[in-house]
């Protein structure tokens, strides 16, 4: 009916405009000279059918349109009120499943695996069913607020087959069970689990036969993943191909990252920003490693053995900090930790972060935080040790586990996982659907930013754990930079690595056949590390790093090490700080404070963009403010390298492979 109107319209118009200008001249106002013209007389009686028909077109279209108009306010209304029965279904059951996860990670038993794994196939049924009825609504007649809620519940890559969720739960909780469960038995007769055991002698021994014991130990109790690990990739791939992606990694990265199509190019850009700074502390711990153990440890094609860097990844390497350490009357550590083992014990480490969080103006934690969070080894129970923080959806219950000690390191680690349990805080009141952080690598990056101010010499001094004289030198600030670049600079390629091989693993360019070569291949090409003895496929090197059977996320990390330093910066000018960025600590600044507390509320609300922009002023992830945080140690670096003729780089290193079997070309 529209159509055809519009069309009766158009015809009118035209058929009528063309003579009417022909006449146009002539006085309308004579009649007698109107009557003299027939054609005159035609023109009017088309003029009047003409106004008739736009007349009724008017009328149709602003009915037509106001209908259209009703019904896209109406299916927005329909919408909201499906959305808040949506919203609160979410909230019990994640209320549900992350006790479920809770009770697992603090008591691994069987019973207790077998009600998580029934927990995420009552998820799964859920999101099957919440998905079917959602993509009934039109995107196009919901309000801004409603259509990315809508986006966001929808983004799933859970299989429809019940039977396919349950193989795919139990096959996790086998490959968990493996990992949390290990222990290597050493050549003494003593099997130790890895955290803290296994853990210390890595960063504490300094006999390469001891750490390659541990090493390899830990590899060869998680091995046995592999084949698990085989059909976990599989039944994940089929879950995410039925949701139009074209396998679980691309899944993964559209969740964790939305709409961020550049991802992966923008880490590799990040890297490459980053990788001469990485080259030149890479160069100057070889040099001291080979000082230390020698050549025939060391090796001489300029890569570092993975075992003799103070972690079982060497993702770190800040266990071996007493081997590098340029100046030995700058240390601050030993009195740093002597300090804080004398004023505090674990709890005292939780309520130091917290006081840290409040003088900022962010949250105190709650007593269902301070009743139920696991912070040291329980007794009589196996656990996961490796330190988490959770959500568990009702008023107030949020908490953490892990096995702390007193020490720095754990001190950072309580700051991180608080961290969570902030932006946990402050987007409690938002719908489910947006209690999640900006994007992952957000979340990752609250508590560390935190840190930084933590660990800072003006910090340390503040809290008397430092006195004053150990504050002074420039000295002591080569020796901060080159303990926190130990930390922080040297996990850079490992976190960029782990889902580099993952994705590939997931698109099929890696399978079964090069898991552990291709895994070789990426250590060696960012990291410059290789393993100190031969490895090949009957290995599963990966599966020794808790984030592979726990399938969790990765590159987050790596993004949220540049972010720490982007929001610091931030902070740090928000606080008022004037110097060099590595001296700032915005303790106190309640200013600081609420500008991140304001980008904490507001989950995933909005764009990550937005949320970025609203707290930096930018859109984009920036290594720049981490180079300038570096940039005094780089200075020195590169001076320290330059006077032992120390060339950064490993261009002539090869992996330690037991053949020399081709590799393929994009491999590389």
């Amino acid at each position: 009916m529209i159509t055809l109107l519009i069309s009766s319209c158009f015809i009118l118009v035209v058929s009528g405009r063309f003579p009417y200008q022909r006449y146009q001249h002539l006085d309308q106002r004579n009649h007698e000279t109107a009557q003299s013209y027939p054609e005159i007389n035609q023109i009017n009686r088309w003029n009047e059918e003409r106004n008739t028909l736009l007349e009724e077109l008017t009328q149709v279209l602003i009915e037509y349109f106001r209908d259209e108009s009703t019904q896209a306010s109406e299916e927005n209304k329909r919408a909201t009120l499906w959305l808040r029965k949506k919203n609160s279904e979410l909230e019990e059951l994640s209320a549900i499943n992350s006790l479920l996860q809770w009770n697992f990670a603090t008591n691994i038993t069987h019973e207790n695996e077998e009600k998580l794994s029934l927990g995420q196939v009552q998820s799964s049924k859920w999101y099957a069913n919440m998905e079917a009825q959602g993509k009934n609504f039109n995107m196009a007649n919901l309000d801004d607020i409603n259509r990315r809620q809508l986006r966001l519940l929808l983004k799933s890559a859970n299989p429809n087959d019940i039977n396919i969720v349950r193989e795919t739960s139990d096959t996790s909780s086998e490959m968990l069970a493996t990992y949390n469960t290990g222990k290597v038995c050493m050549k003494d007769g003593n099997c130790l689990p890895l955290e803290p055991d296994i853990q210390d002698i890595m960063s504490k021994s300094r006999k390469p036969e001891q750490l390659l014991e541990a090493w390899k130990g830990w590899r060869d109790v998680t091995s046995p993943i592999k084949p698990l690990y085989t059909k976990f990739v599989e039944l994940k791939n089929e879950g995410a191909k039925e949701h139009g992606y074209n396998d679980f990694g691309e899944f993964w990265r559209d969740s964790l990252f939305d709409q961020t199509p550049d991802l992966e190019a923008s880490a590799e850009r990040i890297w490459e920003e980053i990788q001469p700074l990485y080259q030149e502390l890479h160069a100057y711990v070889r040099n001291k490693l080979r000082s230390y153990y020698g050549e025939k440890v060391v090796g001489s094609d300029g890569a570092l053995p993975a075992h003799i860097l103070g972690n079982m990844w060497a993702q770190q390497w800040t266990g071996i900090y007493d081997i590098l350490k340029p100046y030995s009357s700058a240390d601050y550590i030993p009195q740093t930790e002597a300090e804080l083992k004398k004023k505090y014990d674990v709890k005292g480490l939780f309520r130091l972060s917290e006081e840290f969080f409040s003088s900022i103006g962010l949250y105190n934690m709650t007593d269902k935080f301070w009743n139920n969070t696991m912070m040291v080894k329980p007794e009589g129970r196996e656990v996961q040790c490796h330190a988490s923080a959770f959500y568990l959806y009702r008023r107030g219950d949020f908490r953490i586990k892990m096995c702390a000690e007193v020490s720095l390191d754990y001190l950072e680690t309580i700051h991180h996982e608080m961290g969570h349990i902030e932006y946990y805080m402050a987007y409690e009141d938002q719908p489910a659907v947006f209690r999640d952080g900006a994007n992952s690598a957000f979340h990752e990056a609250v508590g560390d930013t935190i840190a930084l101010s933590v660990t800072s010499r003006p910090h340390l001094k503040t809290i008397a754990l430092l006195n004053e004289d150990s504050t002074e030198s420039k000295k002591s600030d080569i020796d901060m930079l080159l303990q926190m670049s130990l930390n922080k600079l040297a996990f850079l390629p490992f976190g960029y690595l782990v889902d580099k091989w993952r994705w590939a693993v997931f698109k099929g360019e890696v399978t079964e056949a090069n898991y552990n070569k291709y895994w070789w291949q990426l250590r060696l090409k960012y990291q410059g590390v290789v393993s100190p003895i031969p490895r090949s496929e009957n290995d599963f090197d990966p599966a020794a790093k808790f984030h592979i059977p726990a399938n969790s996320p990765y590159m987050s990390y790596f993004f949220s090490h540049i972010l720490q330093f982007q929001f610091y910066q931030r902070l740090c000018d928000l606080s008022g700080h004037e110097g060099e960025l590595h001296t700032c600590d915005f303790y106190e600044s309640k200013r600081a404070g609420s500008k991140l507390k304001e980008m904490l509320a507001l989950g995933s609300s909005v764009p990550w963009q937005d949320a970025l922009e609203q707290f930096t002023g930018s859109r984009e992830v920036s290594a720049k403010p981490l180079i300038e945080y570096f940039r005094p140690l780089m200075t020195w670096l590169r001076a320290e390298n330059k006077k032992y003729d120390e060339k950064p780089g490993w261009k002539d290193a090869k992996i330690n492979w037991l053949t020399d079997d081709l590799f393929p070309e994009w491999a590389y």
